[in-house]
């Protein structure tokens, strides 16, 4: 068995999408408390212990900025269970917005059981642009990022996620917050001519705004891939996301 985690963690904002959170946590958008960042962390690493994932991957994590407190989400949670890590700016390395407050050092990262290889690619439409690609055992490729909340520039990362895994020669996972709000319909453009399965229940949210429940945060895998995985939703009190577990049987 190995075990895909993937979690958007919100900063670690401890907004968890209710109203009330939403007008008690607004001034977290700009600056959030080294104590309240850790009070979250503890409750992220509280989750990854009783998942005992092999992978951890994640969005909207900070690398230590002034809005965070100089605080690294990461090396905050890392430990010996889990001594491989990797976080990167999510709006890659040319990227203006990785100069400007409120935007500097937020990134995507991973922790790991064993040492893996892995790229950061990059769309070419958006602001949030970073791509990780990650060799799994069993010669697998797991893709995990954060699309764009736009729908005209969504479809065009869609697009250009499609060219690139047409292009691989290998079963692939695709983790991601999809920024979906129109539907798993909007899909279609990334999975066309794939044979990528939707693991998600359209039903089943992973994203809570004030009453507005929708299924964000999404797993496709290779049809192959598909038949022998479980993913479960996983809840998280500290973020207006749920995380994904991905079981996979190899």
């Amino acid at each position: 068995m190995y075990r895909v985690f993937f979690s958007n963690i919100g900063y670690a904002r401890g907004i968890d999408g209710t109203l009330l959170q939403h007008v008690k946590g607004f001034h977290r958008n700009f600056y959030t408390s080294r104590y309240h960042q850790e009070k979250v962390l503890s409750q992220v690493r509280d989750v990854i212990d009783c998942c005992h994932p092999d992978l951890c991957c994640f969005v909207e994590v900070d690398q230590g900025s002034w809005s965070s407190a100089y605080l690294n989400h990461l090396d905050h949670i890392t430990d010996d269970d889990y001594p491989y890590m990797d976080a990167a700016d999510k709006y890659g390395n040319a990227s203006y917005l990785n100069y400007v407050p409120f935007h500097k050092g937020k990134s995507n990262g991973f922790l790991s059981k064993h040492d893996i290889d892995f790229r950061h690619l990059y769309l070419p439409y958006g602001s949030k642009r970073l791509i990780y690609k990650l060799h799994l055992p069993n010669d697998i490729a797991l893709y995990f990022l954060h699309f764009s909340l736009n729908r005209r520039t969504r479809a065009k990362q869609f697009s250009y996620m499609n060219c690139l895994i047409k292009q691989e020669k290998r079963p692939t996972i695709v983790m991601a917050d999809f920024n979906i709000f129109a539907g798993f319909k909007e899909l279609e453009t990334l999975t066309r001519g794939t044979d990528l399965e939707i693991m998600n229940d359209e039903d089943h949210h992973t994203f809570l705004f004030y009453n507005r429940e929708l299924a964000l945060d999404l797993c496709l895998c290779s049809r192959g891939l598909a038949q022998k995985a479980d993913l479960d939703i996983i809840d998280q009190p500290f973020s207006d996301h749920q995380a994904l577990l991905l079981t996979l049987d190899i």
